[in-house]
């Protein structure tokens, strides 16, 4: 039985960096999937890894790399991303229980993150996760979603319009409906403004300088610089970090609650909750149970059921 799952969605049409799932930035030659799976590999909760590609005949390379590294590949709908990730996971990992999204443009994606990630949503049964505090921040490194299977089902089923194209937008839209766990802002190494995302030739650039840099003090036989040696390297060598320093970023998943006006903390303008056809909804920070204060006047006080500790 597949416990984890790991869908990684790629294609050889990117828009800013055409071919980079096939780019190379390690010395060796090893193409950037390969570094990602072979990262995602490392992970002690051994998912299952597949790759999910366009039927389109130009997208046959990933194909091929996919059969040489020995992980499955499902090819289905070109720009209808969800719909592939799911077909992808149906066809190869019908019964896992939880799914990571893995980006196909994320060199330096953090796997015990998403371990310990995968850890609380086990313990507490939750949905997914949000961090209680401004995402933006996270180096992209460190933004990996993992959902449990019944919210990954949901995020598939729902999803729609441009929520198609970026998978797990449905979830960070619509935030307040889900059972999630907040968590605090991983350690300080995370939350910095290096860019660790390929999508442009600048960030190939910089990969390729960091992959250099780090053999001169250590060769690591393998190709795979742990994530926050990596970070730690960029920040003594700002002059490699500011190679791609000034790329905007393209997109990046974050908690909107496009449905509800947000609702801040006053203090550290952190987000409480969500107004919901002009109520207030809050979830519980460890459980996600909501909870409603009510905005009408028949009842502007909470329900006493939801007084109760």
């Amino acid at each position: 039985m597949t416990h984890y799952a790991v869908l990684i969605a790629a294609r050889l049409t990117s828009t800013r960096l055409p071919g980079k799932v096939l780019a190379s930035y390690c010395t060796d030659g090893m193409t950037n999937l390969e570094q990602i799976v072979r990262r995602w590999q490392r992970s002690w909760r051994a998912p299952k890894i597949i790759c999910a590609i366009p039927s389109d005949a130009e997208d046959a390379p990933i194909e091929a790399l996919c059969r040489t590294i020995d992980i499955p590949c499902y090819r289905g709908v070109r720009d209808d991303v969800v719909s592939r990730m799911n077909e992808a996971l149906l066809a190869f990992a019908p019964d896992a229980k939880y799914i990571a999204r893995g980006m196909a443009d994320s060199p330096l994606v953090d796997v015990g993150l998403a371990d310990g990630r995968l850890d609380v949503l086990m313990d507490s049964g939750a949905d997914g996760l949000w961090y209680n505090g401004d995402e933006s921040r996270l180096t992209y490194a460190a933004t990996t979603d993992v959902w449990s299977r019944a919210a990954w089902d949901r995020i598939a089923a729902l999803s729609s319009g441009s929520q198609r194209e970026h998978p797990g937008s449905y979830f960070w839209d619509n935030l307040n409906r889900f059972n999630v766990v907040s968590l605090n802002l991983p350690r300080r190494e995370y939350v910095t403004s290096i860019r660790t995302e390929l999508d442009t030739p600048e960030d190939l650039e910089m990969f390729r300088a960091l992959w250099r840099e780090v053999l001169i003090f250590d060769y690591p036989a393998d190709q795979i610089i742990d994530t926050l040696r990596a970070l730690r390297m960029l920040n003594t060598h700002p002059e490699i970090a500011a190679i791609n320093a000034y790329v905007q970023v393209k997109t990046q998943s974050r908690a909107l609650w496009r449905k509800g006006s947000q609702w801040l903390c006053k203090a550290c303008l952190r987000r409480v909750g969500a107004v919901i056809s002009g109520d207030l909804e809050v979830r519980c920070a460890r459980c996600g149970r909501p909870q409603k204060f009510y905005a009408s006047p028949a009842a502007k006080r909470i329900k006493p059921s939801m007084m109760r500790a």
